[in-house]
């Protein structure tokens, strides 16, 4: 199901990086992004990996999960001064200034990643092909939460809520417009970097 390994990779990514001057359109965890701007993240992403293999051979397997993107475990050396200090300079040098920018951008980067090679289930397509809109799907089914006459006001409230709660969850696994297309030309070198998410 697309919508459940999106909100995998959007939790799941550890790797912070932008570094570019701020985006005009940052929203809440994404921002719009350009090719300048993805070949950046996947040469970091290469680089960070190395290091984090190095660091990994040196210290020790810190992964959350055995098989984890190898960029995900580096914050968890920030506790060996050598180790902080090589990451910092390779965030340094892809000019991001913190695991949380990089992360902003890797989760912009994979949702983007995901528009353009959904799930072969994907369950925010119509059988056409073309984009489901969520808003009217979102109106029918608070519509006919509405119209059931054998909900108490109080399983009404409750079901009207839970329809808000996952219409916000879809929302927030979409990419933001013109990200789709800005990863386009890179499929070939993300897919590496996605299926290791």
């Amino acid at each position: 199901m697309r919508f459940l390994r999106l909100l995998c990779l959007a939790s799941g990514l550890i790797v912070p990086a932008a570094g570019f001057a701020a985006p005009a359109s940052v929203q809440d965890d994404q921002i719009t992004l350009t090719g300048p701007i993805v070949e950046n993240f996947i040469a970091a992403h290469g680089e960070l990996s190395t290091l984090a293999a190095q660091l990994t051979r040196k210290y020790g397997d810190r992964s959350e999960t055995p098989g984890d993107d190898p960029v995900a475990s580096l914050p968890a050396f920030d506790n060996v001064p050598e180790a902080k200090a090589q990451t910092q300079a390779l965030l340094a040098k892809f000019h991001y200034k913190d695991f949380d920018e990089l992360e902003i951008v890797t989760n912009s980067v994979m949702l983007a990643y995901q528009a353009d090679v959904p799930d072969s289930g994907d369950d925010q397509a119509t059988p056409d092909g073309s984009k489901v809109d969520l808003d009217a799907d979102k109106a029918k089914a608070k519509a006919e939460v509405e119209a059931d006459t054998s909900l108490t006001p109080d399983k009404k409230k409750e079901a009207l809520q839970q329809i808000e709660d996952q219409y916000a969850s879809l929302q927030d696994s979409t990419p933001l417009p013109g990200n789709a297309e800005a990863v386009k030309p890179y499929l070939d070198k993300l897919k590496p970097i996605a299926e290791s998410n």
